[in-house]
C-alpha cells in the first residue's frame, strides 16, 4: 500500500520536531491522527498518538504525554498487536521513571517484558532489560545496572538487532566512564560507534561521538576530545538535531575557552542561538554563563 496523506503529515511532524518547531509538530501529529481516524486506520491513529506522546514527553508535558499514550494503548489493544501495546507500556514506564516513580516504572516495564516475551521479540525484551538497568543506575546500584546492560546487549545480539546492541554498549560505556574505568569505556564507545554506523543511525552515532569526547577530556587528551566533539557537532547538524548540535557546541566552547577564547565565544554564541530556537532554556543559560566567564 502506498503512502497516505496522513503518513506524509506524520513524517513532516518528525522533521519539525527535530528542527525545534514543537507547536507545528504537535499540530501535524493531531492532523495525522484525525486523518487516520477518518480513514478507519486504528494502527495509524495509534502511531500518531504515540509520536505526539513522545513529543510531549520530551518537552516536559507529562500529563499530555500520558493521555496520548493511554489513547494509543487502547487503539493498539483493539488491533491485538502485543508488540505495539508493549511499546506504549515502555513509554509509560519511562514517564514514571522521569517523575521518580520507580515502583510504578518497574511495573510498566515488567508488563512490557512479559508481552514482548510472549511475542518472541528479543529486541523488545532487551529494550526493557536496558530500561530496568537505568532504574538500578539511578538508584545507585551500578553493578546491577551493568549486569542488566550486558544482558540487554547479549539479547539484542541474539535478535540480530545491531542498533539495540549499540545502545546497550553506549549505556555500558557511560557507566564505566562515570566509574573511572576509562579504557573499558573507550572500547565500548568505539564498538557502539561501529554498530551505529552499520545501522545507519546518525543520531546514535553523534551521541556516541559526544560521549567519546567527554571520555577523552576526562583522560586529559584534549586533541582527541576536540575532534570527537566536533564530529558530534557535525553529525548532529547534518541530521538536523539542533539541541544535540547546541550541546556539542557548548562542550566545545568550554574546552576551547583557555586555548582559543575567540573560537570559544563563537561556539558558545552559536550554541545559545540554537538552544533558544528549540526552547532549551537551561542550555541558553549555561552558554551565557560560559560567555560571561570569557568576558
Amino acid at each position: 500500500m502506498g503512502k497516505t496523506q496522513a503518513d506524509t503529515i506524520l513524517e513532516e511532524a518528525e522533521k519539525l520536531w527535530l528542527s525545534g518547531e514543537f507547536q507545528q509538530a504537535r499540530e501535524c501529529c493531531r492532523r495525522a491522527r484525525l486523518l487516520y481516524h477518518e480513514n478507519g486506520d486504528p494502527p495509524g491513529e495509534a502511531a500518531a498518538l504515540t509520536q505526539l506522546g513522545d513529543l510531549e514527553a520530551e518537552t516536559g508535558h507529562y500529563v499530555a504525554a500520558r493521555e496520548a499514550y493511554a489513547d494509543a494503548r487502547k487503539l493498539f489493544a483493539m488491533d491485538g498487536d502485543q508488540r505495539d501495546q508493549a511499546g506504549v507500556l515502555v513509554r509509560l514506564g519511562q514517564l514514571a521513571h522521569r517523575e521518580g516513580q520507580m515502583d510504578e516504572a518497574r511495573q510498566f516495564f515488567t508488563s512490557a517484558r512479559e508481552m514482548y516475551g510472549s511475542a518472541a521479540d528479543h529486541s523488545g525484551v532487551a529494550h526493557v532489560v536496558k530500561r530496568l538497568g537505568h532504574i538500578e543506575r539511578d538508584q545507585g546500584r551500578q553493578d546491577r545496572a551493568l549486569e542488566l546492560y550486558a544482558e540487554a546487549a547479549a539479547t539484542y545480539r541474539r535478535g540480530n538487532d545491531t542498533l539495540g546492541q549499540a545502545n546497550a554498549l553506549k549505556a555500558m560505556a557511560i557507566m564505566h566512564r562515570q566509574l573511572g574505568a576509562l579504557d573499558r569505556a573507550h572500547e565500548e564507545y568505539e564498538a557502539a560507534l561501529d554498530l551505529y554506523r552499520q545501522a545507519g543511525d546518525a543520531l546514535g552515532e553523534a551521541a556516541a561521538q559526544h560521549g567519546l569526547g567527554h571520555l577523552m577530556q576526562m583522560a586529559g587528551n584534549r586533541v582527541d576530545a576536540r575532534a570527537a566533539l566536533d564530529s558530534a557537532r557535525q553529525t548532529y547538524a547534518h541530521a538536523g538535531h539542533l539541541r544535540g548540535e547546541a550541546e556539542a557546541l557548548l562542550d566545545l566552547g568550554r574546552l576551547l575557552a583557555s586555548e582559543d577564547p575567540d573560537k570559544a565565544r563563537s561556539q558558545l554564541r552559536h550554541a545559545a542561538a540554537l538552544a533558544h530556537r528549540v526552547g532549551a532554556h537551561r542550555l541558553v543559560e549555561d552558554a551565557d554563563k560560559e560567555l560571561s566567564r570569557l568576558g
